[in-house]
């Protein structure tokens, strides 16, 4: 981009093609003809998919590439989670099945759609992940939340917008003083560390506005959190601690002195 900037010439649709073309790979392998396409997932990984020609047919599949990055992150095919997967596999008229994402062409001539179709399909099936995090930390948040008014009780208001140092704004639950007149403290709720940078980023730049604010961070005990992630969290001058110290900290909240 900013050798283009540089020398202000206008970029034509065939160097765009090449560019494209230059993303798409194929080779025998094992496996039969693999295919990379410029079709990505969430980590930036081109998609590849798999060629196999059988007496009958021209198979189509992912190798179970988008199954198996799933179960690197955690997610266990149950049969709730397979059946979502296969509505999202269905969107693109292929089918999940045994873990693998795929689709038949009938003929040589609509190879080429099948397989953009097995790209995205397989794309789409990765990123279930996504919402299986989204979901984990929308269900850690509400029991994290529940169990701090149980013990602060009117103080703890679910989740209004705070406006940094730096203009933007975050969303977070809080807590009031005793007085009922400011917030005591922000909560923010990790369930997966890959929020961590986040809530660095919104803690740090709360800190400007409201120096006085404890910024509090509790994370589920599964989450997997390292020595570093703590570290670094705390660098944002936050306060964290787990799931199991949760019940000990609120209640250090309704006697704090401060405020």
């Amino acid at each position: 981009m900013t050798a283009l900037i540089a020398d202000r010439r206008k970029i034509t649709a065939a160097e765009i093609e090449r560019l494209v073309r230059a993303l798409t790979a194929a080779e025998n392998t094992n496996l039969g003809i693999e295919v990379t396409l410029p079709v990505a997932y969430g980590d930036g990984e081109l998609v590849t998919v798999v060629i196999e020609q059988t007496k009958d047919s021209l198979v189509v599949h992912d190798a179970s590439f988008s199954a198996m990055r799933l179960s690197s992150v955690g997610v266990s095919l149950t049969p709730h989670v397979v059946h979502r997967l296969s509505e999202l596999a269905e969107r693109y008229n292929c089918k999940f099945q045994e873990g693998r994402v795929t689709a038949i062409a009938d003929s040589v001539e609509l190879l080429a759609q099948v397989i953009s179709l097995v790209a995205n399909a397989s794309r789409s099936v990765a990123d279930f992940s996504f919402e299986i995090r989204r979901q984990a930390e929308t269900d850690f948040r509400l029991v994290v939340f529940e169990k701090l008014r149980q013990i602060v009780g009117s103080r703890a208001r679910d989740v209004d917008e705070f406006k940094g140092a730096s203009g933007r704004r975050y969303r977070l639950p809080f807590v009031l003083n005793a007085a009922l007149t400011r917030p005591q403290n922000f909560i923010s709720t990790l369930a997966h560390r890959s929020n961590i940078p986040l809530i660095f980023a919104a803690y740090s730049d709360l800190r400007g506005s409201f120096p006085d604010v404890e910024r509090d961070a509790v994370y589920d005990d599964a989450a997997h959190l390292r020595d570093e992630d703590r570290t670094f969290l705390k660098s944002a001058d936050t306060v964290v601690f787990g799931w199991m110290e949760a019940d000990r900290r609120f209640k250090e909240f309704v006697s704090a002195k401060r405020h």
